[in-house]
């Protein structure tokens, strides 16, 4: 179990660093901010970077699910959903929306102008949150596991929803 959990927080660190290195490549691709240009454009960046795009998040996303649901099953942790929701929302939600108010706003603002009908859609409601748009989308994904994974044994019914939740997201991250 312990060789386990240290082999799942390996992965979870090769893809935070995958993603680091993906947005790294962001600067010199043109496609990382719309208000900016990059002073050089290597195209072969913008490859690697597409590459990385296939399978970064959704590996990390995997893994964090994956040692979520060892913890649950394995080590008796995530017992009291009502606690675990807030904890969850104090360490997921509140930096996005401190960030969002003291960073991403004022950017937002001043490149495009003030619209509140247009910043309340997209960083109040999440619905194109920028830059942290990962932090209420695990916060989505830990209640909706939370409710699936209710029982220590997934059931067929559990892995549908798993699998309709997976498709669903990536189709929607993809338009």
């Amino acid at each position: 179990m312990q060789r386990r959990l240290e082999t799942i927080d390996n992965v979870k660190v090769l893809m935070m660093l995958a993603v680091v290195l993906y947005h790294s490549c962001m600067f010199f691709t043109g496609s990382w901010f719309d208000g900016a240009t990059p002073v050089y454009e290597a195209s072969y960046l913008s490859i690697f970077a597409r590459w990385l795009n296939t399978f970064h998040v959704q590996t990390f996303a995997m893994a964090s699910g994956f040692l979520f649901y060892c913890l649950r099953t394995e080590r008796g942790k995530y017992t009291n959903f009502g606690k675990d929701v807030l904890k969850r929302g104090k360490r997921l939600l509140l930096p996005y929306f401190c960030v969002m108010l003291t960073w991403v706003i004022p950017f937002y603002v001043h490149y495009s102008g003030f619209d509140l009908s247009k910043i309340v859609y997209k960083y109040v409601l999440g619905c194109a949150p920028s830059q942290l748009w990962f932090l209420p989308m695990l916060f989505l994904l830990f209640i909706i596991f939370y409710r699936v994974l209710y029982e220590k044994h997934v059931s067929t019914k559990g892995m549908l929803v798993v699998v309709a939740v997976s498709i669903g997201g990536g189709t929607c991250s993809i338009r």
